[in-house]
């Protein structure tokens, strides 16, 4: 089965029990379309899980762009504060104090090779995933932004995002967020990370039949949801 999960946001044990809640196996391949770090406690060693195991292909995000662009070898002025304001902090310190430069090193080398977007076959579709939107350029690819309007540029081709938590789409602040069905477009980012906001979750798309995992939220439980596809 091929499977989808973005912005973990360094919460490590929810995304164990996600792995845990869809039983993934070796046969099994995990797409992560970016923002493994920040915000979150463990965002290090969700890479460090990441880079592990084989069957799991990560995308570049924008968190792991800010991280590159403050400790790699091309250090960009200003980004580090940027960075620090986008919930970096913890992940530099880890990186910079808590890791060997070989460490350190390993993971750098490991977050510049990642691609930006990739073309992935499942269920008799096609899907482009990519972090931020669909569009022809770096910055739109890492940065830009799904909107409740929002059209997949791309004919024939479902595209699966993340970067935006959906209720941003959806503007339902009062319930658990759930993956947003657009036109053409899927953003599974439902609010990891954001560890005061009591309905978050993380979110995993099947690509094979659609089906819907969830893990947290305020109802406590792990939820499977039967597959659907549909606009919303």
């Amino acid at each position: 089965m091929i499977y989808c999960v973005s912005d973990i946001h360094g919460e490590l044990d929810r995304f164990e029990q996600m792995l845990e809640l869809i039983r993934f196996s070796g046969e099994d391949r995990l797409y992560v379309i970016g923002d493994a770090i920040d915000r979150g406690p463990d965002g290090v060693s969700v890479l460090q899980k990441i880079m592990d195991t084989p069957n799991m292909t990560m995308l570049l995000g924008n968190h792991e762009q800010m991280c590159l662009a403050t400790l790699g070898p091309r250090s960009e002025y200003g980004v580090r504060e940027l960075w620090r304001q986008n919930g970096g902090a913890g992940t530099y310190r880890e990186l910079l104090y808590r890791r060997t430069p070989a460490q350190r090193g390993r993971l750098l080398r490991f977050l510049a090779g990642l691609p930006e977007q990739l073309d992935v076959e499942a269920g008799g579709r096609t899907f482009r995933l990519v972090h931020g939107f669909p569009g022809e350029d770096r910055d739109s690819r890492l940065w830009g932004r799904v909107e409740p309007d929002s059209r997949c540029p791309c004919p024939g081709i479902l595209c699966v995002v993340g970067h935006t938590p959906t209720n941003f789409l959806t503007g339902r602040e009062d319930e658990d967020l759930r993956i947003w069905h657009g036109d053409g477009i899927l953003n599974i980012d439902c609010g990891c990370g954001h560890r005061n906001a009591p309905h978050r979750r993380l979110a995993c798309l099947r690509l094979d039949d659609m089906a819907e995992f969830y893990v947290g939220g305020t109802g406590g439980a792990e939820t499977a949801v039967p597959p659907r596809y549909g606009s919303g």
